[in-house]
């Protein structure tokens, strides 16, 4: 299914904070240094982490139509718009 989920889940030493997004078929954790789950002490650490990531996701990665903004995109759109380049306001 297409949602976003994000929960904690116990683990030896601590917690994980799994997120999943529409794009990825399971939940993963949140990766720390050298690409290794990062371990919380609480279960609250977990879920501050969780919040953080998906607020992080959703106001960078996404407009508001859902469609990740990439600069290919943009460059593919100025192929067919001639190389001009259109101005969008945002408000």
């Amino acid at each position: 299914m297409n949602h976003f989920a994000g929960f904690t889940k116990p683990v030896v030493g601590g917690h994980h904070a799994m997120l999943r997004f529409a794009e990825d078929g399971r939940a993963e954790p949140v990766m720390g240094a050298l690409g290794k789950p990062t371990v919380f002490e609480t279960e609250l650490e977990a879920q501050k982490a969780v919040t953080d990531h998906l607020l992080k996701y959703f106001n960078g990665r996404l407009r508001r139509d859902g469609v990740t903004i990439t600069s290919t995109r943009d460059a593919a759109e100025r192929l067919f718009r001639k190389g001009r380049v259109i101005p969008v306001e945002h408000k």
